[in-house]
């Protein structure tokens, strides 16, 4: 079956992150980021991840868009609507 643009795994991003902007992102670094929509905040204020992606599951649009924001990244470039 086939997937939309946007329906890329955490591996995928980061090879298409290296490839055509020339960034280098550690995949356990991406999926901790990427995990951040998910996050726990404790009684300290400190913000502790609740879960890491898998780097083989298509991550949800939401995430995608997030990590696009976070480094800088072109949302249409991965097949989103730059206006969301």
């Amino acid at each position: 079956m086939a997937r939309h643009p946007w329906e890329i795994t955490l591996r995928e991003f980061v090879k298409m992150v290296r490839r055509n902007y020339g960034i280098e992102i550690e995949l356990a670094s991406a999926a901790i980021v990427g995990s951040a929509l998910s996050r726990r905040v404790g009684t300290e204020g400190w913000v502790y991840p609740a879960l890491v992606m898998d780097p083989d599951e298509v991550m949800p649009m939401s995430v995608l868009r997030y990590l696009c924001q976070f480094y800088g990244l072109p949302a249409e470039d991965f097949g989103l609507d730059p206006e969301d």
